[in-house]
C-alpha cells in the first residue's frame, strides 16, 4: 500500500473520536488561543482540524511533496531529516512542524518521521481555504499570527544557538592562537640552541681518529 494511502487511513481510523473531547484538546493548544469555541466548533465540522496517530518510523511528511497541511505534536517524538542529514528530534507535546510548505507555496523542506508511536493534530489550510468570508479571512489572520509566533521563537533558538557556536568557535582560536605561539617560541629556542652547537672541530677529529692507520 503506498505510503500516503497509509497516512491517509491512519487518519480516517480515528476521525469519529469524540468531538468535544478534541475541541477540549484544542483548547489547550496556543495555536488556538484566539479561537472561540464555536469557530473550533466550525473547523472541526468543515474537516479542516483532525487527529491522526503514526507508527513509529512512519514519515509523517516527505521532503519535496506540496501539501496545505501542517502538524501538532501531542505525544511522542519525531525526527527531522534535510537533504539526508538528521537536524532535530522533536518530542515537546503541542510543537509545531510542516507549517513552511503552505506558507512559502513549494514543496517540504525536511522529511518528518515518528521515531516513536506519535499521535499529532493534522490542521488542513486547504479546508479553511474553502470557509466562507468573513470567516475565512479572520480564521487565517489568526492562525498566520499563531504561526509567526511560532518561527519567530524559532529564530530565537537558532540564533541563541548561532551566538554559542560563534562564541566557542572564538575561543577555540584563541587558544589555538596561544598554542601556536607557545610551539613557535619552542621551535626558535631549539633552533637556537642547535645553532650553538658548534661541532665541526669534534667531527673533523672523529673523522680522522676513525680513517688512521695504525
Amino acid at each position: 500500500m503506498p505510503r500516503r494511502q497509509q497516512q491517509e487511513e491512519n487518519v480516517q481510523r480515528i476521525e469519529p473520536a469524540d468531538a468535544g473531547a478534541l475541541l477540549g484538546l484544542m483548547r489547550k493548544l496556543p495555536l488556538w488561543a484566539d479561537f472561540a469555541d464555536e469557530d473550533l466548533d466550525l473547523l472541526l465540522r468543515v474537516g479542516a482540524v483532525r487527529l491522526a496517530r503514526y507508527a513509529s518510523g512512519e514519515a509523517i511528511v516527505e521532503e519535496g511533496n506540496y501539501e496545505k497541511t501542517f502538524f501538532v505534536l501531542l505525544r511522542g517524538q519525531v525526527a527531522v531529516v534535510r537533504a539526508g542529514k538528521h537536524v532535530a528530534d522533536l518530542d515537546a507535546a503541542g510543537t509545531i512542524f510542516g507549517e513552511m510548505s503552505f506558507v512559502l507555496g513549494k514543496g517540504r523542506t525536511a522529511t518528518v518521521t515518528a521515531q516513536t508511536p506519535c499521535d499529532c493534530l493534522v490542521v488542513d489550510m486547504g479546508y479553511v481555504d474553502f470557509l466562507q468570508s468573513p470567516e475565512r479571512e479572520d480564521f487565517l489572520i489568526r492562525i498566520f499570527r499563531r504561526l509567526a509566533e511560532v518561527v519567530r521563537q524559532r529564530l530565537g533558538s537558532a540564533n541563541a544557538r548561532k551566538a554559542v557556536i560563534l562564541t566557542a568557535i572564538r575561543e577555540r582560536r584563541e587558544a589555538l592562537a596561544a598554542h601556536i605561539a607557545v610551539e613557535r617560541a619552542a621551535l626558535a629556542g631549539l633552533r637556537q640552541e642547535l645553532a650553538g652547537l658548534d661541532t665541526a672541530d669534534d667531527e673533523e677529529v672523529l673523522r680522522q681518529l676513525l680513517d688512521r692507520r695504525f
